[in-house]
């Protein structure tokens, strides 16, 4: 009776299915989650199956269970202190459910009374149903664990068709490959904007928002600013990733957007390429959208040092929500303070606290 007042513990059960459903969308936990379900099933068949053998073993009629043939087998006869080990009976009983549940048994463990013949067509069509249950899914499960180094692949042979294609030389051709590893790698092959897109405008604003928090937080330009103005603002920052030695704006490109630094560092160069500046997370480069009427042009080359991440605003989308939040213009244009002017090639030396003082040449 105490035996079977312990069964209730297994309602514990429902509670752990329930927190695996968290992680089914993870194919190596679901099948492992399946390996584990259907070992618990073999042990419980096989407890059952233990049962019945010692239940025909006690009829005074009935010598002729698979008890009775283990113990003829490993001539070890049942007596009052004596008989097969309980060990070895219960491995003999799991090896039964095994083989039945997995195929329909190899013979050599086989019922031979009516109680064991019935139980062990029971267990077949368990195991018919536990074929199509579980182990159905195991090809679908390795096929999507495998799934995205498929994608890999494939998006990386339509790069290498790209660049033979159109035969471009290997230096350009092997900063190809590096970006495009580099990006499969950060993001595993997900599409953020795409991904971004399918949600709400009012969620992607949250989502943005909290994407931005740690710039819109310390910059004092945006620091006096609504909700309602940082949740449209935003929405307009891109995340630009930039691996070392790529240039990310030529001498003589058009300013047209401005960049502050989150991860890595960049260096300024001049048209003569001479260092003139490194920026580190926090440094802000490009032009002061509200000091010029029209969008000038870089007299710098910007290139990454290592593997940088930069939020990047178009100037035009700028100036846009300024227009539609006036009473913020003013503090925005006094509290922007721009690391490094592109256009005027001017640096801002109490934006860099660095030991070794202002990376900067004295000659420029």
């Amino acid at each position: 009776m105490v035996g079977l007042l312990k069964t209730a513990r297994l309602l514990r059960l429902v509670r752990v299915v329930r927190r695996l459903g968290r992680y089914s969308e993870y194919g190596t936990a679901v099948l492992l989650f399946l390996l584990c379900t259907f070992s618990l099933i073999a042990h419980w068949l096989a407890c059952i199956w233990h049962a019945i053998g010692h239940v025909e073993r006690t009829r005074p009629y009935f010598s002729i269970g698979w008890l009775e043939q283990l113990a003829e087998e490993t001539k070890q006869p049942f007596t009052a202190k004596g008989g097969p080990a309980l060990k070895s009976r219960y491995v003999t009983a799991l090896y039964f459910t095994m083989s039945s549940l997995t195929s329909v048994g190899f013979g050599n463990v086989a019922p031979t009374t009516n109680a064991e013949k019935v139980f062990s067509i029971c267990v077949m069509l368990i195991g018919s149903l536990m074929y199509a249950g579980i182990f159905g899914h195991v090809s679908a499960i390795i096929q999507q664990l495998y799934s995205g180094t498929a994608r890999y692949h494939t998006q990386m042979l339509r790069v290498k068709e790209f660049i033979r294609f159109h035969q471009i030389p290997n230096p350009l051709r092997q900063r190809l490959e590096e970006y495009f590893q580099h990006a499969w790698s950060y993001t595993n092959g997900i599409d953020m904007n795409l991904v971004l897109s399918s949600f709400p405008e009012c969620i992607q604003a949250d989502i943005c928002l909290h994407l931005n928090r740690n710039l819109l937080a310390k910059s004092p330009a945006f620091s006096k600013g609504s909700e309602g103005y940082l949740r449209t603002l935003s929405l307009k920052f891109k995340t630009t990733h930039v691996p070392p030695g790529d240039t990310l704006i030529y001498c003589g490109d058009v300013l047209s957007a401005l960049y502050f630094v989150v991860r890595g560092s960049v260096e300024i160069l001049s048209a003569e390429n001479q260092i003139l500046a490194v920026l580190a997370p926090g440094d802000v480069f490009g032009e002061h959208p509200c000091a010029y009427q029209s969008i000038g042009k870089s007299k710098c080359n910007v290139r990454a040092l290592s593997y940088c991440d930069l939020h990047r605003i178009n100037r035009q989308e700028l100036l846009d929500t300024l227009k539609m939040y006036p009473e913020f213009s003013e503090s925005f244009s006094k509290g922007l303070e721009i690391t490094f002017n592109l256009r005027d090639v001017s640096l801002n030396t109490f934006m860099i606290d660095y030991p070794l003082g202002p990376l900067i040449d004295p000659d420029h």
